[in-house]
């Protein structure tokens, strides 16, 4: 027992000891700490949103006074720079002042000027087209514009750009150079251009019919007329050139006195039909509508009305979008007159035009031709009262004939 006792008395001495050890320190709460340093406020304008912030639909910005004062300095920086043909750097000023003050053309029409120095035609044409929502007579958005579309290759539209220039300010002589020099078609000038023939092979295409002259061809032996000769079968047809050109039939001995040789038959030649027989397919996206358009117009204006016909007027607003092209809507246009396309017909067509994003554009560089046809067809609708006139009224309006 004093043994234990013994080991409890010191094991209590060396609890105090740690007692009075820890009581001897400070705590840390009462050490001295380093001064705190004064904060400093950042103070970020005009910088656009990151994160999930970017996904907040902001107000629109109003344009302040101060606002101008900062654009416009920032579009004498952007004209700095392009003096200095530094045309990077003058886009960024000019965006900087879009930024700020969106209301103004001219930033618009500066920055596609920088954007055709370097080569960026689409860009330029977007700028320009925002320019004439701004101002609808400003002659250098129109000039410019032009200038982009011929580089892209759209040499109507870059003409009627340059026409309406022409028409708010007549004597200028940059746009009548321009005028001059700009190709009348959208094909290359210069010499033609070598055609080269092309065999289509299509399953669209109906299976040609075989001729009772085909065997004459395969082998030029005489023939006895008392032996019937087998039909070939169609499923052969691709082995005909084969059999002509590599595997000649080797003379036989006839086992019968054969009549003189027979003449060798002229070869046939097989007509591929104007019409497809089989359904065509209605376009999914644009791009098929791109691809598929192309391929039936060259085939003719039958088969591309037919290629019209399966696409429904309600989807034009979300195949189109602002893809239509003036070529495009142009042709659809003369199809429906030289096709005599039903009334009814031809204003669900309209119809389905109108809600296009880029129609009222489209409208506005129309040629007179295409104008008249337009009313033509509007007046067709009418007299055969198969569309009420409060529709077809509202319709007309969007292409500018009055009802």
């Amino acid at each position: 027992m004093d043994a234990i006792w013994k080991d409890l008395s010191d094991w209590q001495k060396d609890i105090n000891k740690k007692d009075e050890a820890l009581l001897r320190n400070k705590p840390v709460h009462n050490k001295t700490l380093p001064a705190i340093r004064q904060t400093t406020e950042l103070v970020l304008d005009n910088l656009k949103p990151v994160g999930l912030d970017s996904l907040k639909k902001s107000a629109p910005v109003k344009s302040t006074g101060n606002n101008k004062i900062t654009a416009e300095a920032e579009k004498a920086k952007g004209n700095e720079y392009f003096g200095k043909k530094d045309f990077k750097n003058a886009i960024v000023y000019y965006g900087k002042a879009i930024d700020l003050d969106p209301t103004v053309p001219v930033y618009f029409v500066n920055r596609a000027m920088a954007y055709l120095k370097l080569n960026k035609f689409l860009e330029a044409e977007k700028d320009c087209t925002r320019g004439i929502q701004l101002a609808p007579r400003n002659v250098k958005a129109f000039w410019r514009r032009g200038i982009a579309l011929r580089e892209l290759g759209r040499f109507n539209e870059a003409k009627r750009d340059f026409e309406m220039g022409l028409a708010i300010e007549p004597n200028n002589k940059s746009i009548l150079d321009e005028l001059k020099n700009l190709p009348k078609t959208n094909q290359q000038t210069g010499k033609e251009k070598r055609r080269l023939s092309i065999n289509v092979i299509d399953a669209s295409y109906s299976e040609p019919k075989l001729v009772d002259q085909v065997p004459s061809v395969l082998n030029t032996k005489p023939v006895n007329k008392s032996v019937k000769t087998a039909p070939i079968q169609k499923s052969k047809i691709a082995e005909i050139p084969s059999k002509i050109i590599h595997t000649p039939s080797a003379p036989t001995q006839p086992t019968q006195p054969a009549p003189a040789p027979a003449s060798p038959a002229p070869p046939v030649l097989m007509q591929v039909p104007t019409k497809i027989t089989s359904p065509l397919k209605c376009p999914r996206t644009n791009f098929e509508f791109e691809r598929d358009w192309k391929t039936y117009k060259s085939r003719g204006d039958d088969i591309l009305y037919q290629y019209l016909q399966c696409i429904p007027p309600s989807s034009y607003a979300t195949l189109f979008k602002t893809s239509l092209e003036s070529d495009q809507f142009e042709k659809m246009v003369d199809l429906m007159v030289a096709q005599n396309m039903p009334p009814k017909d031809a204003f669900d067509v309209l119809e389905g035009l109108s809600l296009v994003k880029r129609i009222d554009m489209l409208v506005m560089f129309l040629s007179k031709h295409h104008q008249q046809a337009i009313s033509g067809l509007f007046e067709t609708i009418k007299a055969s009262n198969s569309v009420p006139t409060d529709k077809l009224t509202k319709v007309a309006k969007v292409y500018g004939v009055r009802i």
